[in-house]
């Protein structure tokens, strides 16, 4: 029997993937339509499936197999893997598309479905993602007791391939032997990382390598403060040169320096760039339009061309092929390689931090502290706003004089300062970033805004 999603079901729906609660309201019954309807916009083919470790996501990861399945479907399993290494699998592998069972940064009751076609290009608000929702609503209900989905033997081995593939784009042996704290958090960081880092020089201390979808260890989103202070104590007490930690799937990477100071994406994206710029002169650079002027500066200062674009990862994806972009960062930690299919990749950016360090001889707090000296940023504050028209409004009202720009939400740009505020694309949230270019500018800017927005919950 055909029946219309509920409407909690339909919320699900994001932006970039299909995401929340399960096992309910995602549940396998609607894991096993949406793999229907994927594999009939796919048209078939092969058509690739990982997961996270997450409770819910062996029961989820087979439903949407079974309802992959078809004629003129190969279904290719990779078990557990972090999202990038998946992207990586279904280029290497030639599928026609594929899925990664997972909530990423979500807490551990939820779970989710990320999706891409070939090339690994994602599937989102922009392409395709629509459509899969239409074709949802065409898809019946499973049977009661659908047949086991047929054996498709051990998962498929990928690791070995995706490590040639970074030795490919960085090479090991010229790389310093730094001590390094790499923390997965019970995530799928340490699935590759184990396999990477054992062929790379220096000493790289695992924390919490072990999946469990629990998170016991601390949160999923490395953006969180609270979810990097297990990895600071740890970069203090080890003396190590910098630390590492990934979201719960392990697409994104968040760096804090030898003195234990947080590294935002955007400064990555800045230390990062100049040494890509330096291998291909003139190359674009893709940024999402939250970052610090740090980004552009430094972009054009070495010498590439710096490219703005909306905040997300799909959008930042799309961006990299349309400019033919080597290299691209956002705010949030995802960093996007051509190398790598413009795709995303949470263990490369590592490997080049080192390759940074080694290279300008000096450690990444100073290289760092370069830009702070610059930069005054503050950490993105999140509220809830019923009308974010509203709020856009009166934004614009009570900071006048600015250089606007709605391109993704609302961006005033003024000499000393500027703001971007912003509905979040996978919360019903306003997101706030802010910087200034004189210190103690960036803090009181930051608590008018809030003021502002909290006179609106």
């Amino acid at each position: 029997m055909v029946r219309q999603l509920s409407a909690g079901e339909a919320g699900l729906f994001k932006a970039y993937d299909v995401r929340g609660a399960a096992p309910a309201p995602l549940s396998p019954a609607l894991a096993w339509r949406v793999g229907r309807a994927f594999a009939t916009w796919l048209g078939g083919g092969r058509i690739g499936i990982a997961r996270d470790a997450r409770v819910t996501s062996p029961a989820l990861a087979a439903a949407f197999a079974a309802g992959l399945e078809g004629p003129n479907v190969e279904i290719v399993d990779y078990g557990m893997l972090p999202t990038d290494a998946m992207w990586f699998a279904v280029r290497h592998d030639a599928l026609d598309g594929g899925a990664v069972i997972t909530a990423s940064h979500n807490p551990p009751g939820d779970n989710g479905i990320k999706l891409v076609e070939r090339d690994a290009a994602p599937v989102f608000q922009e392409n395709g993602l629509p459509e899969v929702r239409r074709l949802v609503d065409e898809v019946p209900d499973p049977p009661e007791n659908p047949p086991p989905t047929p054996a498709t033997g051990p998962p498929r081995e990928i690791a070995s391939h995706y490590r040639a593939f970074l030795a490919s784009v960085v090479d090991f042996r010229s790389l310093p032997a730094l001590r390094v704290v790499l923390d997965a958090g019970h995530g799928m960081g340490g699935l590759m990382a184990a396999e990477v880092f054992s062929h790379v020089p220096g000493e790289f201390l695992a924390v919490e390598f072990r999946p469990d979808g629990a998170f016991p260890s601390r949160g999923a989103n490395p953006l969180d403060p609270r979810n990097r202070e297990p990895l600071v104590r740890r970069v203090l007490e080890e003396g190590a040169d910098f630390g590492v930690l990934w979201d719960g799937d392990a697409d994104r990477c968040v760096f804090v320096d030898e003195q234990g100071l947080h590294i935002p994406g955007d400064f990555t994206t800045a230390l990062l760039a100049p040494a890509e710029i330096a291998k291909e002169p003139g190359t674009p650079i893709v940024f999402d339009l939250r970052s610090s002027r740090a980004v552009p500066d430094e972009v054009t200062r070495a010498g590439g061309l710096p490219r703005p674009g909306r905040v997300g990862h799909a959008y930042l994806k799309r961006r990299m092929r349309q400019e033919d972009a080597r290299f691209g960062g956002e705010l949030s930690g995802h960093f996007f390689f051509r190398a790598a299919g413009y795709a995303d990749n949470a263990l490369l950016p590592i490997l080049l931090m080192i390759e940074r360090i080694r290279d300008a001889g000096r450690p990444l707090s100073e290289l760092a502290g370069d830009l702070r000296r610059r930069y005054f940023t503050v950490d993105e504050e999140s509220r809830v706003v019923p009308d974010p028209a509203v709020a856009f409004r009166m934004a614009r009202e009570s900071f006048p004089g600015g250089k606007v720009s709605t391109l993704d939400g609302l961006t005033i740009d003024f000499p000393d300062w500027r703001f971007t505020l912003r509905p979040s694309n996978t919360e019903p949230v306003m997101r706030l970033t802010l910087e200034a270019y004189r210190e103690g500018l960036a803090e009181p800017r930051r608590d008018e805004l809030l003021e502002l927005l909290n006179r609106l919950r």
